[in-house]
């Protein structure tokens, strides 16, 4: 395999990534998605550009595609921003990539992910979403009743999840949320004894799972929330529910949380396109290990088409017509 060099887009030093680019024997070049311009062209037939536009430069500098054969994208923050270079690096430039932007951002919307999951025929919790909540009897008898819980629809590592336990502490939390005008969605609880599964899915495997418990006090499991965590083996089938959940987002690299309750049923709670680090350091597995080796195989396969295709033009050309072409190729054809 050829040396390669990867455009990483991320905010921050992405240590354990680069790490692995380093390790596989490739290269790379690390841009901020803040310190980038994308331009549009007015050509019809192309000329779309992409400048690197740090405050310490003077003037920008043109990022050139033909330097980088993909893009890895870690888009944290600025998620709009970040996925807008993403898209013109992708559409517009013809960089390749393991994860799409309209994936990034179907992944950061947790009503949006719920709709797609159960689009494509994946067990998600119970859910109802209104952005008047006034008819609370009704809503969370939707939801099998109380408990309950109440997630906003960004947010991550735990953050805008609310447990709803009595009828006054939902009225009074959903009043403030349709107060503050603040879109929320009531799931129903899922008794999995404070436990969830974090899978890394690359492609059509998953690299590495974490089972995650939560802190004594605390019904969400995030290890960010004080939460411990242990290396498991998925069976086959959650497996394979992950990877579908990864795909229904639009992402070929993801983070997939699911949980089994007490009857063994497995539903998918979110899909993180941007998931963390902590489960290497759990695991001892470096995932990004294995998104190198995905995204290397899926470099070669393009070229491997592209010279074939050549191939297959340059033997077309070597023949006058479609019939000479037949008579080199398959003689016994003409044999009468």
């Amino acid at each position: 395999m050829k040396k390669l060099n990867f455009l990483v887009l991320a905010s921050g030093s992405n240590t354990k990534l680069i790490n692995a680019i380093v390790k596989a024997g490739h290269s790379y070049v690390l841009y901020d998605p803040e310190d980038l311009y994308l331009f549009v062209s007015e050509i019809e037939n192309g000329f779309d550009r992409l400048y690197f536009g740090s405050e310490n430069l003077e003037t920008p500098e043109r990022v050139y595609m033909k330097n980088f054969d993909a893009v890895i994208s870690r888009i944290g923050k600025s998620l709009s921003h970040g996925s807008a270079i993403l898209r013109h690096l992708t559409e517009n430039l013809g960089l390749i990539s393991c994860q799409a932007p309209d994936g990034l951002l179907t992944a950061s919307d947790k009503l949006k992910t719920t709709q797609k999951l159960s689009f494509h025929g994946l067990r998600v919790p119970r859910t109802i979403y209104a952005k008047k909540p006034i008819h609370i009897d009704f809503l969370l008898k939707k939801v099998g009743g109380l408990p309950a819980v109440a997630k906003l629809l960004q947010g991550s590592q735990g953050v805008g999840v609310s447990i709803l336990e009595t009828p006054l502490a939902t009225n009074t939390t959903l009043e403030s949320f349709w107060k503050s005008n603040i879109d929320v969605k009531i799931q129903s609880f899922i008794d999995a004894g404070g436990k969830d599964i974090r899978a890394i899915v690359i492609g059509n495997k998953v690299s590495v799972a974490m089972e995650r418990t939560a802190n004594k006090g605390d019904f969400r499991a995030n290890i960010s929330k004080s939460g411990s965590g242990k290396k498991i083996e998925l069976s086959n089938e959650d497996k394979e529910l992950c990877i579908k959940a990864s795909k229904a987002v639009g992402l070929e690299f993801s983070g997939v949380d699911l949980m089994k309750d007490k009857e063994g049923k497995s539903y998918i709670i979110e899909v993180n396109g941007n998931p963390g680090s902590k489960i290497i350091n759990i695991t001892g597995h470096n995932y990004f290990e294995d998104l190198i080796d995905y995204m290397s195989n899926i470099i070669q396969n393009k070229e491997n088409t592209k010279t074939l295709s050549d191939e297959n033009d340059s033997k077309t050309k070597m023949y006058s017509s479609e019939t000479e072409r037949l008579q080199a190729e398959y003689p016994n054809l003409f044999k009468f």
